[in-house]
């Protein structure tokens, strides 16, 4: 039974190894989007004095908002903060912010970051594929996470020791010092393994489910 799980284990993860690269490195790029988009919005907005005024109604806002650009807002976002603009979105092609006091136009979404997270999320869901053939690459990674799902299912019964003892157990808990080549990397991937293995498992569980 361990030479069957060995091997399933290291045949989908040599399978499916470089498209989990992929979506690895996208999905932590997209679980920071949010962040990064508005760190990107309003570094170079003013800050709003407000004085005491109340903020205009939320119809005058949109319609300021439309006005400007020409065409229907999707959403409008208002903050707690006093000094906060007005957030206002066209789909996720353009957002404008806006005094909430005076209704001004004072700023734009940076296009180029909001381009940038849209490559990504067409990287992590369809491998960069468009049109038809993202059904695909939906496909491809739809596979790959059942594939990852395996490869983390089975570590922790590969990482078992045969032996219970503490020596054992320590060699695949702790990393070691001293070590080279195989043993080294071995050591590594075993610990940094069976440590990450109960987060993983689930970030893999619900993406599969989502794919």
């Amino acid at each position: 039974m361990r030479q069957i799980l060995f091997w399933s284990h290291l045949m989908a993860g040599v399978t499916a190894g470089s498209v989990i690269l992929i979506m690895s490195i996208t999905g932590v790029l997209l679980g920071f989007e949010r962040q990064i988009v508005a760190w990107a919005d309003t570094r170079a907005l003013p800050r709003i004095a407000a004085s005491g005024a109340r903020p205009l109604p939320a119809e005058d806002l949109l319609a300021s908002a439309g006005g400007f650009a020409g065409a229907s807002p999707a959403t409008l976002t208002v903050r707690a903060d006093a000094a906060a603009p007005v957030e206002v979105a066209f789909g996720r092609e353009r957002t404008l912010f806006l005094d909430p006091y005076t209704g001004a136009v004072i700023g734009e979404g940076s296009k180029p970051v909001r381009a940038f997270f849209e490559r990504v999320v067409a990287w992590h869901r369809w491998l960069g594929a468009t049109g038809s053939n993202r059904e695909l690459g939906k496909s491809v990674t739809g596979a790959s996470n059942l594939l990852f799902l395996l490869v983390v299912a089975t570590g922790p019964f590969i990482w078992m020791p045969r032996k219970w003892t503490w020596q054992n157990l320590r060699s695949g808990l702790l990393y070691r010092r001293g070590l080279r080549e195989r043993a080294r990397d071995w050591n590594w991937h075993a610990v940094t393994g069976i440590w990450c293995a109960v987060p993983l498992f689930l970030v893999v569980l619900t993406a599969t489910v989502m794919s």
